[in-house]
């Protein structure tokens, strides 16, 4: 019979090992208690961007002609100055070898009257005439060799070509399209804002970027451009971001979803467990020198398991996180290290000796 009263004391014991932080005297069963700590309120923002290249143009050709040759595949990169597309050149070439032809003949002219300036065989008004001969020569074949420039056109810059409709012995005109280029190795990004977050952002500042086509794989871009007003009609401001895509993953002409997290201003920051809601709003139990005391508090955020507040509390003070049902006004609490709950007296042990 004394067995069982010895049995009852030792689950007793282990009843009151249950891991807690105090302990309110009206009932048998603990609370946990959690500083208040200091937290940052952020805003989370998002928008929708549209990529562009860093340079983009459409070719067109420079003069009318039929296409003799075509250099044009889609997808194909090409470096700057490379050919194109060239148009049917004879009469250009004519057109230059006569205008040279002419130089040289008016050059040699001016030579002959210049070697009889000095005996006073030609006026200077002729030889004055000649000059101008000379010089109107020259500018006439700078522009026929303008001419037969403008029968083929090259790539401005490098860059990926696009798709085009031309065919070898069609015949173009300044007016047709020949392809587009687009320099891709740097994507610009623009998205809108609503107006109050100008001047939350600055040129520098890193955003996160996320592909509708590619949802799995967010990047980074940076801010290079900022818009000095507020859009009267729509009450937002445009940026710009650089994206870098030197690996080729993205197209001019995607659109991407940007978020960036903002600071905001700072609060009490409490576990999320500790809010609690009565008629009056939100509260939580605040536990100073051994007693509990009701705290009404504002709130302001969630961020995950963590609540931001506004109200009367300090960095520091101890709040009910768990087992707030229990707590009443006035009540006492006895703080308890829950490390002592644990704190077992040593044990010794002997090890038997192995079997021989």
């Amino acid at each position: 019979m004394n067995a069982i009263p010895r049995i009852f004391g030792r689950l007793t014991v282990c009843l009151m090992m249950l891991p807690a932080v105090a302990w309110a005297q009206s009932d048998a069963a603990p609370v946990r208690l959690s500083a208040v700590e200091a937290g940052q309120q952020r805003d989370r923002i998002e928008a929708v961007g549209e990529a562009r290249a860093a340079r983009s143009v459409t070719l067109y050709p420079e003069s009318t002609g039929i296409v003799t040759r075509l250099n044009v595949a889609a997808g194909e990169r090409v470096e700057a100055g490379e050919t194109l597309v060239e148009l049917e050149s004879a009469q250009a070439r004519n057109a230059l070898e006569r205008a040279s032809a002419e130089l040289r003949d008016a050059r040699n002219r001016l030579e002959r009257y210049e070697s009889g300036k000095g005996a006073g065989t030609f006026s200077p008004t002729t030889l004055e005439n000649v000059r101008r001969e000379v010089e109107i020569a020259r500018l006439t074949r700078e522009q026929a060799q303008l001419d037969l420039a403008d029968r083929s056109r090259q790539a401005p810059f490098a860059g990926h070509l696009g798709l085009t409709d031309l065919e070898v012995g069609q015949r173009v005109d300044p007016d047709t399209p020949i392809t587009t280029l687009d320099d891709r190795q740097t994507l610009r990004v623009r998205f809108r804002l609503a107006g109050h977050y100008h001047g939350q952002l600055a040129v520098g500042d890193r955003i996160t970027l996320t592909a509708w086509a590619r949802p799995e794989s967010p990047v980074s871009a940076t801010i290079q451009a900022i818009d000095s007003r507020i859009d009267r009609d729509t009450g937002t401001f445009q940026l710009e971001a650089r994206l870098d895509n030197r690996d080729d993953r993205f197209r001019p002409g995607m659109r991407f979803r940007i978020t960036r997290e903002l600071a905001g201003p700072r609060h009490a920051s409490i576990p999320a467990t500790a809010l609690q809601w009565g008629d009056n709003g939100a509260y939580v139990w605040r536990v100073e020198a051994g007693t509990a005391e009701r705290v009404n508090v504002t709130l302001v955020a969630r961020q995950a398991d963590q609540v931001l507040v506004d109200g009367p509390l300090e960095i520091g003070d101890d709040v009910v996180s768990e087992g707030a049902q229990r707590m009443r006004p006035g009540i006492e609490v006895r703080i308890i290290d829950p490390a002592t709950l644990d704190d077992y007296p040593r044990i010794d042990a002997v090890r038997d000796a192995p079997a021989q």
